[in-house]
């Protein structure tokens, strides 16, 4: 599979989990296979504001194989700054993936994770902001079927996403509602 400009060798993708896919536990997937790994997720505005907790999230001292780092955020400008704050500080990824999955109320309180399927224009804006700021890195997308059975917006999400340049779009089956 291609994305970007990187070929992915045959193998599995490391989906990201909050609290688990910490860079040994990325390593170990590496080591049995994994050719596509994604950091935990990190607060794009945390980022804005120097939380350093959260620029270590993303730091992986020795990647094995392709390494996106996974942000979450509900304003295109935030996100797109936080992409330029992670490269300043000097942090390697191959590829950004974006958060419109997460089901947590914590995280969907703020508007962000899978609260953003409620407003597709919203997560093609994102798409194209994040885009514009990680310059030759492809961008991803991590996103659910819908918020709940009354809004399941998955196709007209990916079609936003597409038309603002994403590479890949990752959809985890169930709803917001539905949780795991």
């Amino acid at each position: 599979m291609q994305l970007g400009s990187h070929k992915l060798p045959a193998g599995g993708v490391f989906a990201p989990m909050a609290g688990f896919s910490d860079a040994p536990c990325r390593h170990l997937m590496a080591d049995y296979g994994a050719a596509y790994t994604v950091s935990e997720m990190a607060s794009a505005k945390a980022i804005t504001f120097g939380d350093k907790k959260s620029l270590a999230l993303l730091r992986d001292p020795a990647p094995r194989g392709l390494y996106a780092v996974q942000l979450f955020g509900d304003s295109p400008g935030t996100l797109a700054e936080a992409v330029g704050l992670v490269r300043q500080a000097g942090i390697a990824f191959d590829a950004i993936d974006l958060n419109m999955g997460c089901p947590a109320p914590k995280i969907t309180a703020t508007g962000a994770g899978s609260r953003l399927l409620l407003d597709p224009p919203l997560c093609g804006k994102i798409v194209r902001a994040v885009k514009d700021a990680a310059g030759d890195a492809p961008v991803t997308v991590k996103m659910r079927a819908g918020w709940d059975a009354a809004h399941v917006t998955a196709v007209e999400v990916a079609q936003q996403c597409e038309a603002n340049g994403a590479a890949l779009l990752a959809v985890h089956g169930r709803t917001t509602e539905q949780m795991y």
